[in-house]
């Protein structure tokens, strides 16, 4: 029997502290039929130098070089090379368990599974907060079920704790110049797949680093919301609707209003049909408020 290829996809930029970690975690997993992509998203310390001395050491890591893309299309450029049978993405200030792909491959080939899930341990370097799925379980994605997992947490809306087939995989890119991709993919990753296994086991360290790729550069507090917009658009645009998706965008618009009322960073108006929309959505508490900031910040509505 064929034994199967993991593409592990690794975007690396200013991990000089952090990349060697990531890479061992990866080389001494148990299951050993690993294929590396590290790419090189341009940066600037000897992150893509530390790897590639391990590329050096250990023929299944390749580094690819490329100019500054962000980390969306890192990730992209990583999946266009990758030819394994399953594709795995590690944020690389992160680290793995050691059985995280023997863990997770015997669940995927065990079920057929399209995707499989499991928990995370999150560290500043001093604590740790285990983040995990209360029991295995197994979902049968019919009529797009598994999609309201969405709206249960960052376990459901990441995509570097799970292993997915390559055939889904290729359908899902990350988009373009957004800072919180995975708000998108994540949930294209629902959607699209046709079986899902989640189980308790915690495979990623994930660490609190506010340098990192998928953490650091320009703070853009709309990302989410454009995101969760063009998740939207897609999945309506593949005939799916779900009035939750309506509720969470308008919570994150909700939340943007309140959040944001810096120099940098202050609504002062609104185009009409966005407030209607978000009052005809939130939730009751939420859309008292939502009036009474308004009226407060004493922003305008546009036509």
């Amino acid at each position: 029997m064929k034994q199967q290829l993991i593409s592990v996809i690794i975007p690396v930029y200013g991990v000089e502290k952090y990349i060697s970690q990531c890479l061992e975690s990866v080389i001494n997993q148990t299951y050993k039929n690993l294929e590396i992509i590290v790419v090189n998203d341009g940066t600037k310390d000897r992150s893509a130098e530390i790897a590639k001395e391990y590329a050096a050491k250990d023929s299944r890591i390749k580094v690819y070089d490329f100019k500054n893309g962000g980390l969306s299309v890192a990730r992209n450029r990583g999946l266009e090379i990758a030819i394994g049978d399953y594709i795995s993405y590690i944020d690389s200030d992160d680290w793995l368990d050691t059985k995280m792909y023997e863990t997770l491959l015997e669940a995927a080939m065990k079920n057929d599974a399209d995707m499989v899930k499991c928990g995370i341990i999150e560290t500043n370097g001093v604590t740790e907060d285990k983040i995990t799925f209360s029991d295995i379980k197994i979902i049968n994605n019919e009529q797009n079920k598994a999609f309201e997992n969405y709206f249960n947490g960052i376990l459901w809306t990441v995509v570097w704790n799970g292993l997915y087939k390559k055939e889904l995989a290729k359908k899902i890119k990350f988009p373009d110049n957004v800072v919180y991709e995975d708000n998108y993919s994540s949930g294209m990753f629902l959607y699209l797949a046709k079986k899902i296994v989640v189980m308790p086991f915690c495979g990623n360290y994930y660490r609190v680093n506010y340098a990192g790729i998928s953490k650091s550069g320009v703070k853009k507090p709309l990302d989410t919301i454009l995101a969760i917009s063009k998740l939207k658009k897609d999945l309506l645009a593949l005939g799916f609707v779900d009035k939750k998706l309506d509720w969470k965008l308008s919570v994150e618009f909700y939340h943007f209003v309140r959040g944001w009322n810096d120099n940098m960073y202050r609504v002062v108006a609104m185009h009409k049909d966005l407030y209607d929309y978000l009052m005809s959505n939130l939730d009751a508490r939420r859309k008292l408020s939502f009036w009474w900031m308004c009226r407060k910040k004493k922003l305008s509505l546009t036509k």
